[in-house]
């Protein structure tokens, strides 16, 4: 009998936890298979973090300091090893927002570095926010690009990293694309209002009219999505200023059950063009994903017509830049599209999440990759 595969990860840094479950969920699925042997080396503030969603934020609020001081880790980053035949090796698992952002003593000091928000190549002038505008590298990203390895983003399941929880909570995600779909289309976005502060700001800044804000251009579709289509869509803006795009946010409790009423959940890049729980959330209720043109990959590519749907380049890019004929020629095809096509798409797309982004097979990836060669 081959001797166990053994995983142990670090301490998780106590804000970012839960950015980790899909990840340490997928790991305990494997322990409990037998594939792996595996271990989550605590603090003081896991326990609290595990007993209930609530707990963990409502400590913080009271003792905010304290309970960051015992916090080990550093922001949206894990560590691990993972050791088979005598061989241990060492990774990161990098969940962190800014797909040209790396930490770099743990680049250069562990074996396998894998980034959720991984660049879909290395361009040496650095990562395209538009088509004229490339945000640098630090140089030690290029040199040692051969160890970054791309992971992908799951989202937050119970918060407490609790087994027998998340696998709840992820078959209600399941249970709710099973139901009626009743949305062609849906976009569901925060504001229309550009940031002139804090890391947006200073990409805006930096690159002045190189670029446009991606809210502007989420405001416009949104707009014109209410005037184009008379039915079977849902339209809306969080915060804006125009009545004609606003619309109430959606009741955590009740947000999985929208995005399972829908086919198409549309996407326009933002916050450093980072890929948002959207793709997750929409894969795992068997929706596609009318998107602008990515800048980013996940471990396995994603599937053009089917996962996705192409809207070209909108981001960050100039008002002049978007084709809006394009737009929407695309989207008008989807809401138009015959209720048989949607599902076998639909279940092309649950297909693929069982076998490529189901927590458990994206903890096989990172596991085998780590594997002696």
């Amino acid at each position: 009998m081959p001797a166990p595969i053994r995983v142990t990860l670090d301490p998780i840094h106590f804000p970012y936890m839960d950015y980790f479950e899909w990840f340490v969920f997928g790991l305990q699925l494997l322990n409990d298979a037998g594939e792996i042997d595996f271990a989550l080396r605590t603090t003081v503030t896991t326990p609290p973090f595990r007993l209930h969603a609530k707990a963990a934020p409502a400590l913080r609020r009271v003792l905010p300091g304290l309970m960051d001081a015992l916090s080990r880790g550093s922001g949206a980053i894990l560590t691990g090893t993972v050791e088979a035949g005598g061989v241990k090796r060492r990774f990161v698992l990098d969940l962190g927002d800014s797909p040209y952002q790396f930490q770099m003593d743990l680049l250069l000091e562990n074996d396998l570095y894998f980034k959720a928000q991984c660049p879909a190549s290395f361009d040496a002038r650095g990562f395209p926010i538009a088509k004229d505008a490339f945000v640098p590298y630090h140089p030690d990203v290029l040199t040692y690009q051969h160890k970054i390895q791309p992971a992908m983003l799951g989202r937050p399941l119970s918060r407490t990293l609790n087994q027998r929880r998340n696998g709840k909570i992820l078959q209600q995600w399941r249970d709710a694309g099973r139901g009626k779909k009743d949305l062609a289309l849906f976009a569901y976005f925060g504001t229309d209002k550009g940031f002139n502060s804090g890391p947006e700001g200073v990409v805006m800044q930096r690159f002045g009219d190189l670029v446009s804000h991606p809210n502007l251009k989420r405001g416009r579709l949104v707009e014109e999505m209410r005037r184009r289509y008379p039915q079977h869509i849902d339209a809306r803006v969080l915060t804006t200023d125009r009545p004609e795009r606003r619309g109430a946010k959606i009741a955590d409790a009740r947000y999985p059950e929208m995005v399972g009423r829908t086919w198409h959940n549309i996407n326009i890049s933002g916050f450093r063009r980072s890929l948002p729980f959207r793709f997750v959330d929409s894969f795992l209720t068997g929706a596609c994903v009318p998107a602008d043109e990515l800048a980013l990959r996940w471990y396995q590519p994603f599937e053009l017509g089917t996962e996705v749907a192409d809207l070209g380049p909108m981001g960050y890019e100039r008002e002049d830049a978007v084709d809006w004929s394009r737009v929407w020629q695309v989207l008008d095809g989807l809401y138009n599209e015959p209720e048989a096509v949607r599902r076998e798409r639909q279940a092309h797309i649950a297909d693929r999440f069982d076998r490529l982004w189901h927590p458990q097979a994206f903890a096989r990836y990172l596991v085998q990759a780590c594997l002696p060669q």
